[in-house]
Parts: structure tokens; C-alpha cells; sequence
């Protein structure tokens, strides 16, 4: 295929070691090239040690570490693999990438909490008049709101592969991308078309991501203390339960409403053992964490294809699901197979409340059944839980903290609800007036975004800094636990006493003590 000359520099506004390697942009990469466009670099700012934007941030944290004040990850080291963080401004070094490489496209992936990070990018090279694409959840969620911005000019809804590839044939031919399935276009400041989507497409015929365009630091993660070289592997896209705080119901009825197919699709494991070979063999990588929203979410005869396929590699990898989706029998070939960690959503643990505003129908019971099987399969677990919710009490919180206190989890996440665009739950918070409608959610702060009569922001703040203590401490710190909820000299005092002994006692432990 002829070699095209159109100059593709992707934009991936993360902040400071958020994420794994962007799978999506090394899929999307992989589809220009195959395309013929050659000339596609990449701006990631994830290991810069620049200040961010974020109220955490000017306290002087970063998300892994405000976690690890929390208990809720363990401390880790990126020098013991000989990594230094970059410490020139990210900002000035992406006007200079763009100063030096003159592209004729950027592409952005933007989710709700990066989007003012991408502006802050943006505006360093206003001048520069560069057409800009946006894509990713929040763009297909909003456009209008992402096109009020002057360097947006196309929004890409749903999938890119296919739109990404139109649209760079028509700027590479001078010709107009107005009509272009997927895309939302803008010229002189006026959105000109609002395309239809074209069909969910086939998986399993994306070739092999491009992890070539990022810089080799990228590759290194940390999981339970340790730093290992991770690469992302994807086995399926979309899902099919319908968690009100989850964008993902959002996709499927999108394109069940443009007829487009189903979201919800599963690759191969010929597809993925293929991928698997290749990224292995060209990158030295050390762990796997496979990318699905609800990993499990298969049949046992796919199941089965899983374990076979990977009992090539069984390399230590890691992966999300639901409780539901465990059994004995799958426990234990995830153990034969060199599963390492298990992060299981739990989210809430009064089943009333995770039903009807959750959007979660298991018995108490079935959550807890599922981390003994994976406990004592000898697979390492994670418990993953989400305060604040709408409507939710202090009462309901303590609902989730006596049912995380009967799991058989080695850690323990607590996270603030984030009510992200495009969500039932966010509908609800408008509605009821919990938030104004043009805020914007973001996973970076601990503070809750909701006003509501029933819980307090400060007190949803104190709730999830202490949750995993609460979880794992005897009931007779309890009393010391509601001082250290608050931010007092006395609370935080108390907090970093206890902060010690649970750590000392418990961090390394499922086993809650009466």
C-alpha cells in the first residue's frame, strides 16, 4: 500500500500515572498504519512529574499516593526498575513536539476528567490552527459541549477505526469530511453535520495494537508493591450488565437506537493469542492485565478456550468482574493458569439500595461466596466499593463497610461515586438538583461533587479515607475510626496511628478481627 503523507500526532491528556498504555490508541494507531498513514506520533504526559490540575493535586498528591495515604495500595518504588519521572514542564514540551513535528491532525482521547488537562494542552499552540479530532466517552457522550470548544473540530461518537481512517483519507485528498459516518463536524464555528453511526464493527479483523509508538517507560506499571512491564490486552468491548453509574449501558442503547449493531461484542482467543504472541515476543513483558469490563462475562465453553489458550503463556495477569460470574471450577483454572489478582466489583453492600440506585442485583451472599472461592484458590483479590451515591446515608455506607468486613479480600478500594455524563445516575443528580448540569466529574478528586441532605461532602470525604480501616479493624477502634473521619489536628492525629496498625496488622490480610 502507497505511504501517505498526512502527519498524525496523537494526544493522550493523562495525568500522572493514571493508567495503563492506552489500548484504544494503540489499536487506533495500528489502523492508520495498516491504513498507509505512517506519520503518527504520540504526546503521553503520564510519567511527567508536572503539577496537575486537580484539588488533590495541589495538595500535593497524586492519586496513587492520596490511595496509599488511604491504605488502599501499597507503596512502590519506580526507581528499583531504574525509572526517573520526567521533570520538565509537559506543557512545554508538547509545544515543542508540535513546534517540531508540524502535524496536520491531532488526535485526542478524552475522557471527563482529562478534559481540562486537554484544554490546557490545546491552548499552548492556539496560534497554531491545527484541525483537532476528539473521541473517547465523554466526546460521544457530549459533542455539543466538546465542539463549543475552538480547537475541537470534529467529535468522533462511538467507535473511531473506521472514522478515523475516512477522515484522514479526505484531509490527505483535500476533500470534505463533512459526510463521514461517526463524525460531528464544525466549520467556522458552527456545527455543519451530526452523522449517523455506522455498524459496531467486527472485532476480531483490528490488527494488533501498536505499542511501538509509545516511549518504553510507558510499559511499566505497579501492582501490589511491585513494578512490572504491563501491556493491556483487550477480549472483549462493552458489556452487558447495566451498572447506573457505568457509561457502558449508555453505548448499547446508542446503538441499539442508530440500529448500528451490538456494542457488546467478544474477541476470539485465536484473535488474542495472536496478539499475545507478537506483543510478548517484541516488548519483554512481565504481566498482562486483560482489558473487559466484566472479564468473566462468558460462556463456559468460553471459558475453557481461555484457559487452554493461555496455558502457553501463563504469565501473572490481572483482571475485573463481577461476583456473580465466579465458581469453584472457574477459581481454579484462573489458578492453573496463573491468574494473579481478582478485582471484584462489589460496589455497595445493602442489596435494596445496590438494586434499585446501583443498578446491581447479587445476594450478600453470592459476593461473599465468590472471594472465598478466589481467596482460597490461592489468587490474590481486591474488593472494590463506591460511596456517596445518591440518596445514599451514613447507615447504607455502613451497610457496604459490615458486608466488605465478611469478604475474604486481600485489599480494599473505596472510591467517591463520580456521576459521569451519560449515566442514569448523572440524569439523577440533575434531576434532584445534587449538581449543577455543566459540571464536570472527575476521578482525580476524593471529594464528592454531589450536595445532598443525606450525606455531607465532608462526610463522604472522612467515610472513604477510612473505609478500608473500618473494614479490617476490630469494632473497638470504631469510636477512635469517627474522630479520624475528620480532618481535625486530634482526627488526623488518630488516623495516622490507626493508619499504622492496620497496615501492620492487616494490609497483608483477608480476615477481618472481632
Amino acid at each position: 500500500m502507497k505511504n501517505k503523507n498526512l502527519k498524525i500526532l496523537f494526544l493522550y491528556p493523562n495525568l500522572h500515572m493514571s493508567t495503563l498504555v492506552p489500548n484504544g490508541i494503540a489499536i487506533l494507531s495500528a489502523v492508520l498504519k495498516e491504513s498507509g498513514f505512517h506519520n503518527v506520533q504520540l504526546f503521553d504526559p503520564t510519567f511527567y512529574a508536572s503539577p496537575e490540575v486537580t484539588r488533590a493535586q495541589k495538595k500535593g498528591k497524586s492519586r496513587y499516593e492520596a490511595r496509599e495515604r488511604m491504605g488502599q495500595v501499597k507503596p512502590f518504588d519506580y526507581g528499583d526498575r531504574g525509572i526517573q519521572l520526567k521533570t520538565t514542564d509537559m506543557f512545554d514540551d508538547f509545544s515543542n513536539k508540535v513546534n517540531a513535528y508540524k502535524p496536520d491532525i491531532i488526535i485526542a482521547s478524552v475522557l471527563e476528567d482529562t478534559f481540562p488537562i486537554f484544554l490546557k494542552f490545546m491552548e499552548r499552540i492556539r496560534d497554531k490552527k491545527i484541525k483537532c479530532l476528539a473521541g473517547g466517552v465523554f466526546p460521544s457522550s457530549v459533542p455539543e459541549r466538546i465542539l463549543k470548544e475552538d480547537c475541537v473540530d470534529y467529535v468522533c461518537r462511538g467507535e473511531g477505526e473506521g472514522a478515523l481512517v475516512d477522515l484522514c483519507n479526505a484531509l490527505e485528498d483535500g476533500k470534505d469530511p463533512s459526510n463521514i459516518a461517526n463524525l460531528w463536524v464544525k466549520k467556522n464555528g458552527k456545527v455543519v453535520s451530526k452523522n449517523k453511526i455506522r455498524p459496531a464493527l467486527d472485532v476480531n479483523t483490528l490488527p494488533i495494537q501498536d505499542l511501538s509508538i509509545f516511549e518504553d517507560i510507558s510499559l511499566y506499571r505497579p501492582m501490589m508493591g511491585k513494578i512490572y512491564r504491563m501491556v493491556p490486552i483487550e477480549t472483549q468491548r462493552g458489556c452487558p450488565y447495566a451498572c447506573r453509574f457505568c457509561n457502558s449501558p449508555e453505548k448499547n442503547e446508542f446503538y441499539d437506537a442508530q440500529r448500528a449493531g451490538r456494542f457488546f461484542r467478544k474477541r476470539t482467543m485465536k484473535h488474542v493469542h495472536t496478539e499475545l504472541k507478537e506483543v510478548l515476543s517484541k516488548f519483554g513483558i512481565e504481566y498482562i492485565f486483560f482489558i473487559a469490563d466484566t472479564f468473566l462475562a462468558m460462556s463456559e465453553r468460553e471459558f475453557d478456550e481461555f484457559c487452554e489458550m493461555y496455558s502457553e503463556f501463563k504469565l501473572p495477569f490481572y483482571m475485573h468482574t463481577r461476583p456473580e460470574t465466579i465458581t469453584e471450577r472457574r477459581a481454579k483454572k484462573l489458578k492453573e493458569v496463573n491468574c494473579h489478582k481478582v478485582n471484584i466489583g462489589v460496589e455497595h453492600g445493602n442489596p435494596k439500595f445496590r438494586t434499585e440506585i446501583v443498578g446491581r442485583n447479587y445476594k450478600n451472599e453470592v459476593a461473599i461466596k465468590s472471594f472465598e472461592l478466589i481467596y482460597e484458590a490461592g489468587i490474590s483479590t481486591t474488593s472494590n466499593n463506591i460511596l456517596g451515591f445518591p440518596d445514599e446515608t451514613r447507615e447504607l455506607v455502613f451497610d457496604t463497610i459490615e458486608l466488605v468486613r465478611k469478604l475474604k479480600s486481600d485489599d480494599i478500594n473505596a472510591f467517591t461515586f463520580i456521576p459521569y455524563q451519560g449515566t442514569s445516575l448523572r440524569g439523577l443528580c440533575e434531576t434532584k438538583n445534587y449538581l449543577k448540569k455543566d459540571t464536570l466529574a472527575n476521578i482525580y478528586e476524593t471529594d464528592s461533587l454531589l450536595d445532598m441532605p443525606s450525606l455531607s461532602k465532608k462526610e463522604i470525604g472522612g467515610l472513604v479515607k477510612t473505609f478500608p480501616l473500618y473494614a479490617r479493624l476490630p469494632r473497638s477502634y470504631w469510636k477512635d475510626l469517627k474522630v479520624a473521619e475528620s480532618d481535625t489536628p486530634e482526627g488526623i492525629k488518630i488516623y495516622d496511628n490507626l493508619l499504622n496498625i492496620f497496615r501492620d496488622k492487616y494490609s497483608n490480610t483477608s480476615l477481618a478481627r472481632d
